[in-house]
């Protein structure tokens, strides 16, 4: 898998955990804590109803102190006056107090007087509150009497519950002896619940009486008791059901407040625009870091990897990277680049000395042949030599020149013409062996002639080929340009060369091709005797089907060539400056390395002293100049 894979990967497993845990917290944490505020306001709803019905309460036990703390109340206690029920207990004033029940209750426990109305209606209400005309004997405030103390709470009756209150009578001062206790009552009706509802700014309902409570008077909340309060969660509402007691610590009723669910749906809302948020949110962040990572590392990182495996893969050495950045990327680019460019040099001193190895290796293989077989051919020689040396041609030339002066038919004529005859053999001895000798000689020369040719065809190894540019390649000639060469003249590169790009050339050949010429064109400056002269080298790539043509072109403004010497300065040995120790080897050598790759080399000049320009042309393989035209 790819870096940038891994990557997306990576980021994409982490924005979904990332996006799981929020959801996890949300549901553990967040929920669960606005489900407990929830509860915690439906609990508190509940504790401001149990205030309302306290409340209430209070307001009925106020009115029972006031009018047992009432001067005619105490009178009407003593003296049993009928006027006091006419003036003061009306249906009216009955329903100013919103009384359901009244009652006067002496010290005995006697009732002196009751009442009981519908506050609604007006209707005399029957109860069953007292069915005697005295309190019963169990009756939990029935101890006031005695310690004259006010008292509250709820009682049971047929008609339902009763909230009732109890006070002392005094004398309108606060002053006793109390005589009785005043009891009052309100039924709970539903119009009384939702007026404690109003008050409690809540929605609560009776659920139920004594008679249907059942199971209700002990409740259950998550396995533990709660005192008289069950909380429950139905659909969406929050149930708090409480349970109230009577004055005799019984169930007598229970309420229940309703309270909508709206803080855990605004939550549930809430953490869902949150997640919905988040995942958005991690959508974009994880664009904006892909698209930051791929033009800042992947992209780049690519770009460094293709390039390495392009260098692993080919042979071309020249292509850099050049990326201009000042980070970790940067430096790995500049220092891949750098390793390059000491491969390339490493390189190409590796193949020049090779090359240089190689013909020195077979020049010593020529030189060690070429001796084995001159040796004998010296020796040979030597014997001819000592054998020519030895012929008596001296003596002959002095008989011959003493013969001409003597007269016919004298005695010494005879003994010259005696020695010149066995002279003549001798010669002619002299002669035979002579040509023995030379045959073998001639021999001998073949035996080397083919020592040569043997080792000519050895020495054709295969031409290496690489990727360069011709401005690194002339860079390179110029530096084996000995030093009285390089300073008489400025070389100049067109524009065109630096177009060419990279090539699959003989560099190593190309480069003493250059050399050589850059030599011939400094030795032309000088010829014309100019202090300086220049040089300027283009170059143009021709385009084939199958292969292209790179023409170069080397013009200097030396002496020039003259029209017949266009073609013999390629000829071995020929030289037009023999005066200067010239072998007329150094453009031959051109013509033939030229050759060798496949081109020619010819040359053009516009007469004495007006400069020459040498033209050759190189085949290249055409692969190699198309990857050279796109990576310009």
């Amino acid at each position: 898998m790819k870096i940038r894979a891994k990557v997306v990967v990576l980021l994409a497993a982490v924005f979904v955990a990332l996006t799981f845990v929020e959801w996890g917290v949300g549901q553990a944490l967040l929920l669960p804590r606005f489900e407990e505020i929830e509860l915690d306001t439906a609990r508190t709803a509940m504790k401001r109803i149990d205030y309302g019905v306290h409340q209430s309460l209070s307001e009925i036990r106020v009115s029972a102190t006031d009018w047992g703390n009432w001067k005619d109340t105490y009178e009407f206690i003593r003296n049993r006056n009928p006027q006091f029920e006419q003036d003061n207990l009306s249906e009216a004033a009955m329903k100013q107090l919103g009384l359901t029940a009244l009652a006067f209750v002496d010290l005995n426990g006697d009732i002196v007087l009751s009442k009981a109305f519908d506050p609604e209606t007006g209707e005399i209400l029957p109860l069953d509150l007292f069915p005697q005309a005295m309190l019963p004997d169990n009756f939990v405030w029935r101890e006031n009497l005695e310690s004259g103390l006010p008292d509250q709470g709820l009682i049971a009756t047929e008609r339902g519950v009763l909230l009732a209150a109890v006070a002392p009578i005094l004398d309108g001062f606060g002053q006793g002896p109390s005589r009785g206790m005043v009891l009052m009552g309100r039924l709970l009706t539903d119009a009384e619940v939702a007026e404690i509802g109003a008050r409690a700014q809540t929605t609560v309902k009776l659920a139920a009486l004594r008679g249907d409570l059942g199971a209700e008077a002990i409740l259950r909340l998550d396995g533990e008791t709660v005192a008289n309060e069950k909380i429950a969660i139905k659909g969406d509402n929050t149930e708090v059901l409480r349970v109230f007691n009577d004055v005799y610590g019984v169930p007598v009723m229970a309420l229940r407040v309703e309270v909508p669910r709206t803080i855990s749906e605004g939550a549930q809302t809430t953490v869902a625009y949150v997640l919905a948020f988040t995942i958005g949110a991690a959508v974009v962040v994880l664009l904006i870091l892909l698209v930051s990572l791929d033009r800042t590392v992947l992209a780049p990182l690519a770009w460094v990897t293709r390039h390495a495996v392009r260098i692993g893969a080919g042979d071309d050495l020249t292509t850099r990277l050049n990326l201009d950045r000042r980070d970790e990327i940067g430096a790995l680019a500049t220092e891949f680049d750098r390793m390059v460019a000491k491969v390339a040099e490493s390189r190409r001193q590796l193949i020049d000395h090779s090359f240089h190895a190689g013909i020195s290796e077979n020049s010593r293989g020529v030189l060690h042949n070429i001796g084995n077989a001159i040796t004998p051919l010296r020796v040979r020689l030597a014997g001819l030599q000592k054998s020519l040396r030895a012929a008596p041609t001296e003596d002959v030339e002095r008989a011959l020149a003493e013969r001409s002066r003597e007269a016919d038919g004298t005695l010494r004529q005879a003994d010259l013409d005696e020695f010149l005859r066995l002279a003549s053999g001798e010669m002619a001895s002299v002669i035979k062996d002579a040509n023995g000798d030379v045959e073998v000689i001639t021999r001998q020369a073949e035996v080397v002639q083919s020592a040569l040719s043997e080792q000519s065809r050895s020495a054709r190894t295969q031409v290496v080929i690489e990727a360069a540019e011709i401005p690194a390649i002339i860079e390179q000639s110029l530096e084996i340009v000995p030093d009285r060469c390089r300073v008489l003249v400025s070389v100049t590169l067109d524009p065109s060369v630096k177009a060419i790009g990279t090539v699959k050339v003989a560099r190593t050949m190309l480069r003493q091709v250059f050399q050589n010429l850059i030599i011939n064109d400094a030795e032309a400056v000088r010829a014309a005797r100019r202090d300086r002269g220049s040089v300027r080298i283009s170059a143009t790539l021709v385009h084939d089907d199958d292969q292209s043509r790179l023409f170069l072109d080397c013009t200097d403004n030396g002496v020039g060539i003259a029209a017949e010497n266009l073609e013999r300065i390629f000829e071995k040995g020929y030289s037009t400056k023999l005066e200067s120790g010239n072998m007329g080897i150094g453009l031959h050598w051109c013509a033939t390395t030229i050759n060798a790759l496949g081109g020619r080399i010819w040359a053009t000049s516009d007469g004495h002293d007006r400069g020459a320009t040498l033209h050759f042309v190189i085949p290249v393989p055409a692969a190699a100049t198309e990857a050279s035209i796109q990576a310009a």
